[in-house]
């Protein structure tokens, strides 16, 4: 599993070291002479080619995974270790779990003798701000350590997806100088094994309410994240 993850993850990685920095370019993938590279050096572009793209000319990025329930940091060591390992095209300068323990998970309870637990209608700003926290808290160290001009890759694994696009679509309410931040510097979204929708026919919304809430929301649509230039 870890080998098939970190292999999606490195393709995903890789594609996006194509892709010009401008923001709301929605081209997969640039073959030939690169806007990363010098087109006045031919010598330059078939090293790209070949995977010898010198450091100073690869593309900066973060990667930021949003944990599944009940999974901390410690459970991600030896995939985010893959992913920073050396890349063709890439330099991974950073990386980060958003930073969950186990007990975190015990503030969803507070919903629990709710009307809109009971009536699957619960909010997602309200819900899961503990997690939006810990987002941001991530996010504040990769710029830290990456720099505010570096791109960030956030990955979301189960839950971790949907509440990632939540953040993305700005379901979490967030005002902070972290999230104007992150708005211009996310390139990209990556889930493993994320639901994004909820089935109508489920006897039981096991979300209650908030996976419906994301789906229906338009700015959380990968067609509105691509018109902001995230490839997803």
């Amino acid at each position: 599993l870890l080998v098939t993850l970190v292999a999606i993850l490195s393709a995903a990685i890789e594609t996006l070291a194509f892709t010009p920095t401008g923001r709301g370019t929605h081209s997969s993938i640039y073959h030939g002479s690169s806007p990363l590279f010098s087109s006045s050096a031919e010598v330059q572009t078939n090293d790209a080619i070949n995977g010898n793209i010198p450091s100073k000319d690869k593309k900066r990025m973060a990667v930021l995974l949003c944990p599944a329930q009940f999974c901390v940091p410690l459970d991600y060591v030896d995939l985010l270790a893959s992913i920073q390992s050396s890349h063709p095209n890439v330099d991974v300068v950073a990386t980060r779990v958003a930073p969950l323990p186990r007990t975190e998970w015990i503030k969803v309870a507070k919903q629990l003798p709710t009307r809109d637990f009971i009536d699957a209608n619960l909010n997602v700003g309200i819900t899961l701000d503990w997690y939006f926290d810990a987002i941001e808290n991530a996010l504040t160290e990769l710029f830290a350590e990456g720099g505010d001009d570096v791109e960030v890759c956030l990955v979301g694994h189960s839950i971790g997806g949907w509440v990632a696009r939540a953040y993305l679509g700005g379901l979490s309410g967030s005002s902070t100088a972290v999230y104007r931040l992150a708005k211009s510097r996310i390139t990209s979204l990556v889930t493993l094994g994320t639901p994004h929708t909820s089935p109508e026919t489920a006897l039981v919304d096991q979300t209650r309410g908030l996976l419906r809430e994301i789906a229906s929301s338009p700015d959380c649509s990968s067609e509105a994240l691509s018109e902001r230039g995230i490839k997803v």
